[in-house]
């Protein structure tokens, strides 16, 4: 399965650059719109925010809430900015 991004950043920052493909749910509206996500409950769904602050807040309820494969994008959309990744507007 290809693995689904998940970017909890505030939607200012989402539409200012985001990774391709990425669904935007911000942190503050996450424990509401978490059965938006019930779909990928057996896929891995990689958790990215500006620094990595927020994502690993992320996890943290996605773990709580039955979510298995999470994983957390170490140094957050900067980190990905630097390593010259693709960046979609």
């Amino acid at each position: 399965n290809e693995a689904v991004i998940l970017d909890v950043r505030e939607p200012a920052e989402f539409s200012a650059g985001h990774i391709a493909r990425a669904r935007s749910v911000p942190l503050g509206k996450l424990a509401e719109r978490i059965g938006e996500l019930e779909k990928f409950k057996n896929r891995t769904l990689v958790v990215c925010c500006a620094s990595g602050h927020r994502s690993s807040a992320a996890c943290a309820l996605l773990k709580k809430s039955g979510f298995t494969q999470v994983a957390q994008l170490k140094g957050g959309f900067a980190a990905w900015q630097q390593a010259g990744m693709p960046v979609d507007k």
